[in-house]
């Protein structure tokens, strides 16, 4: 089978597509489509937390049917599912019961790619870490990518008033039609907010973006950090949180497996608000897999809005 493979650590234009074997295992995903994220390009240059022995097969979000389960298991041969499982820009991925997921009759294969990881992370962020109250301010940075326009529309889902900081004209048109109640353009963010915010989800980073934060939060207000797509992790100087008497709140996804259903149950709440209309992922390039390094590359130059997906 086809996979796209990391030879060299040495960034999006080193990776390769490959004829591999196909995977064995339990429970086996035929991937019709797959998403690139940021961590996939960290990987292609070793900066990830997580590394991997050379050569590997990229990425861990994509969505398909089944062609293998294990008899009396939650899933069967033929199944539409959406998993995060570990080597999925591949023709075949083998799949993780336990961070994989029914994929819902009003999603696409690519929409399905693009659900789990970015819904359960604005989930987690919001809810989770940020103790969101229906009602307060929210400001999302990155608002026009895949885990940022996630953001808006749970944020929205979940009762908050949503406003989008984005670093061009051309994406706050899709924060706008992602749901954000205000859209704030530039790095002089600040300077557009109507008010303080009560919180705020970062997924940028940066120092001066940081500490321009921390000064848009109301007393109490919370900052929860879930990546840095733009490259620099800030440091925080605790005076700051003394002064603003405001919190910085680190979140990952996976603070929902902390429970034996925390996934699964979380997941079943994102698969009700798609129901009702309140959730569906932005899907802004779709690549075939032998072309997955442009869809690297469009995400490590930020160019990227909503969701780049690979098609199989």
């Amino acid at each position: 089978m086809r996979a796209l493979r990391v030879v060299t650590e040495d960034g999006p234009s080193a990776v390769e597509l490959h004829d591999v074997p196909e995977p064995t295992g339990e429970l086996i995903v035929a991937v019709r489509a797959a998403a690139v994220a940021f961590p996939d390009v960290l990987m292609t240059r070793g900066k990830y937390q997580i590394r991997q022995n050379l050569p590997f097969t990229l990425g861990w979000e994509a969505a398909g049917d089944v062609i293998r389960a294990p008899a009396g298991g939650p899933f069967a041969v033929g199944d539409r599912v959406m998993t995060l499982s570990f080597g999925a820009h591949a023709e075949q991925v083998v799949a993780y019961p336990e961070a994989t997921f029914a994929l819902p009759d009003a999603l696409t294969y690519e929409e399905g790619a693009a659900f789990p990881l970015n819904y359960l992370t604005a989930l987690a962020a919001l809810e989770r870490r940020g103790r969101l109250v229906p009602g307060e301010r929210v400001l999302v940075h990155g608002a026009a990518g895949g885990v940022g326009t996630a953001t808006i529309q749970v944020g929205k889902a979940l009762g908050a008033h949503v406003i989008a900081s984005v670093s061009t004209e051309d994406k706050a048109q899709v924060a706008w039609a992602a749901g954000a109640d205000e859209v704030v353009v530039g790095d002089d963010f600040r300077a557009g907010l109507s008010g303080p915010v009560h919180l705020i989800i970062d997924s940028v980073g940066g120092t001066e973006r940081f500490k321009e934060s921390l000064r848009s939060l109301v007393p109490e207000g919370r900052l929860v950090v879930v990546g840095f797509a733009g490259g620099e992790i800030p440091e925080v100087r605790v005076n700051r949180l003394l002064i603003g008497n405001v919190d910085v709140i680190g979140c990952s996804f996976n603070i929902l497996a902390t429970e034996a259903s925390g996934l699964a149950d979380a997941m079943a709440r994102l698969t009700e608000l798609v129901g009702t209309g309140a959730l569906r992922p932005v899907i802004g390039s779709t690549y075939p897999l032998e072309q997955g390094a442009e869809g690297l590359r469009e995400i490590d130059e930020r160019r990227a809005t909503g969701k780049v997906i690979l098609t199989v």
